[in-house]
C-alpha cells in the first residue's frame, strides 16, 4: 500500500497560507480545462498519466479519474487495478484537505463498482500528501498537466515555508509569486507533445519577476489558449484576481542543427523605447467614471482608454475618465480632501476593502498599482495586449490606459519614426515569429515581445 508524505514540517505555516489561497475551482471551469487539454472520454488514455500539482479536496482528480476509467470502458477495456494505479498522481500540501479529496476518489471509484480495498488502494495512491514544490520530480512523465495552483505573492509566504522554497528551487522559481514554480516543475514533469492547463495569474507573461521563467521556457513550449476569464467564473470564493484560462503545450524535441552566426539587429528595448502596461486597479467601477453623469473634481481625473478604444491608426475615445488617487510626488492623496470622489468612492467601499492589498493594510481606496498622471502625460504608443491583427495608435492626450494596454514611450523624433515602421499593419509584420498565437488565431502583445520587434 502507498503510505503518503509525512506532515510538512512547517505545518502551522501551511495552515496560514491555505486559508489565504486556498481557494477551489468551479466544476464547469475543471471540465473545460480538462477537455482542452485532451483529458477526455473522447481519446484513448489508456497510455497516458494525468499530474495535477496542487489538489485542494479534490475536483481536479476526481473529474480525471472519471474520464480516465470513461475513456478506457469506451474502447471495451475493464478497467484493471494494476493498470491504472499509474495513471493519476496528484498532490496537495495540507492532510486535511488531501484526506477529504481521497474519501471523493474512493467514494467515486465504490460508485463504479470497485472493492472497498481496490478504492481506497487507489485513492491513497492516486493522491498523496505531500509538497508538489519540495518533491523530487521525473521530467517527461506526464501526458497532461491541469490544475488551480495557489496564488500568493512571494512576500506573503510565511517566512520559514518561504526560506525552504528558496533552499529548494531553482532561483528562476523563488521569486514573485507562489503559482510561478508550481507552473515551472509542472512544465518539466510533461512529456514532449504534452499538455498542461491551470488556472492562474497572467503576471507570468509580463512581469520581471518571472523573466528567467520566460528566458527558459517559451522556446520549449507553445501557448495554445491564454484567455483572462472572470474570477467570479472561475472560483468557488470571491477573490481580489485576475485569472486566465491557460494552456500550454510542450514542444516535441528537436534534433540541434548547426547555426551560423548573424549579424543581430537592435530591438526596441535595446533602443531605448520603455514599455509598460496599465495599471490595474483592482475594481474597475470605483475609480472608471464617466464624469458628464458622475461630478469628481477634475485634478483628480485624468483621461481612460481600454483596448477597445485602440484602433489602427487612432483613439476612438468614449470619453470615461479615471480617479488617480496619487499626487505627481507618488504619494497617495488623502482621498478625503476632495468630498465629490470621497463620497463616489465610499459608495465601492465594501468591495474595495475585500482586496487582498487592503486586507494587508493598505488604504481603502488605493488602487492596486500606483496611479500617477505624470507617468502617462508624455506622448506614446498604446497597444493592446491581445488582438486578432495586432494594431498601434499614437496618444498625446495624457490618457491612462487599462491594465489590457500597453504603452511605449520614447523620444519625440524617435517615437514617430517607431510609429511610422509599425503603423498601417506594420506591427502585425514585426511581431511575426516573436508574439505566439493563441485561441482563434489572436496575438499576445506584451511587454517582452514587443521589446523584441527590430528597429528599421
Amino acid at each position: 500500500m502507498f503510505e503518503p508524505t509525512s506532515p510538512h514540517p512547517f505545518h502551522d505555516d501551511v495552515v496560514a497560507l491555505h486559508e489565504r489561497c486556498g481557494v477551489y475551482t468551479q466544476q464547469k471551469l475543471v471540465d473545460e480545462l480538462l477537455d482542452a487539454i485532451g483529458w477526455s472520454a473522447k481519446e484513448d488514455l489508456s497510455g497516458s498519466r494525468f499530474l495535477e500539482p496542487a489538489a485542494g479536496d479534490g475536483a481536479f482528480v476526481v473529474r480525471a479519474a472519471a474520464r480516465l476509467l470513461e475513456s478506457l470502458e469506451a474502447r471495451g477495456n475493464v478497467p484493471e487495478v494494476g493498470e491504472i494505479e499509474d495513471s493519476i498522481l496528484a498532490y496537495e500540501i495540507l492532510e486535511t484537505e488531501a484526506e477529504k479529496a481521497r474519501l471523493r476518489i474512493g467514494a467515486y471509484l465504490a460508485d463504479r463498482g470497485f472493492s472497498p480495498g481496490d478504492a481506497q488502494y487507489l485513492a491513497a495512491r492516486w493522491l498523496r500528501t505531500a509538497d508538489f514544490l519540495l518533491e523530487d520530480h521525473d521530467e517527461h512523465t506526464f501526458t497532461h498537466v491541469a490544475g488551480n495552483p495557489p496564488y500568493a505573492r512571494w512576500s506573503s509566504i510565511p517566512a520559514r515555508l518561504r526560506g525552504q522554497y528558496e533552499s529548494a528551487l531553482p532561483r528562476r522559481m523563488a521569486r514573485g509569486d507562489l503559482f510561478l514554480p508550481f507552473l515551472d516543475l509542472s512544465l518539466g514533469c510533461l512529456r514532449p507533445g504534452g499538455r498542461l492547463g491551470m488556472v492562474c495569474s497572467d503576471r507570468w507573461r509580463f512581469m520581471a519577476f518571472a523573466e528567467e521563467f520566460r528566458e527558459y521556457w517559451l522556446q520549449e513550449i507553445d501557448i495554445e489558449i491564454d484567455e483572462p476569464i472572470d474570477a467570479a467564473d472561475a472560483y468557488m470564493r470571491e477573490v481580489d484576481a485576475y485569472p486566465t484560462f491557460l494552456v500550454l503545450r510542450r514542444r516535441p524535441a528537436k534534433r540541434e542543427t548547426e547555426r551560423k552566426p548573424q549579424a543581430r539587429e537592435l530591438t526596441l528595448g535595446e533602443a531605448g523605447f520603455k514599455v509598460k502596461v496599465g495599471p490595474a486597479l483592482g475594481c474597475t467601477p470605483a475609480f472608471v467614471v464617466n464624469a458628464d453623469t458622475i461630478k469628481i473634481e477634475a485634478e483628480i481625473l485624468a483621461p481612460w482608454l481600454d483596448g477597445t478604444e485602440v484602433k489602427e491608426g487612432a483613439i476612438d475615445y468614449r470619453g470615461r475618465q479615471v480617479i488617480v488617487p496619487y499626487g505627481d510626488d507618488g504619494k497617495l492623496r488623502d482621498l478625503s480632501q476632495y468630498p465629490l470622489a470621497w463620497r463616489h468612492m465610499k459608495q465601492h467601499r465594501a468591495a474595495l476593502e475585500r482586496r487582498a492589498i487592503t486586507r494587508n493594510g493598505a488604504k481603502w481606496y488605493r488602487p492596486i498599482d500606483k496611479v500617477c498622471l505624470a507617468d502617462w502625460q508624455k506622448p506614446k504608443l498604446l497597444v493592446p495586449e491581445i488582438a486578432k491583427v495586432p494594431r498601434i495608435a499614437f496618444d498625446a492626450s495624457g490618457a491612462i490606459p487599462s491594465h489590457g494596454v500597453y504603452a511605449i514611450f520614447g523620444a519625440p523624433d524617435d517615437l514617430e519614426r517607431l510609429y511610422r515602421q509599425l503603423a498601417n499593419g506594420g506591427l502585425a509584420a514585426a511581431l511575426e515569429g516573436i508574439a505566439p498565437k493563441v485561441k482563434g488565431g489572436y496575438t499576445r502583445c506584451y511587454k517582452r515581445f514587443l521589446e523584441k520587434i527590430s528597429i528599421l
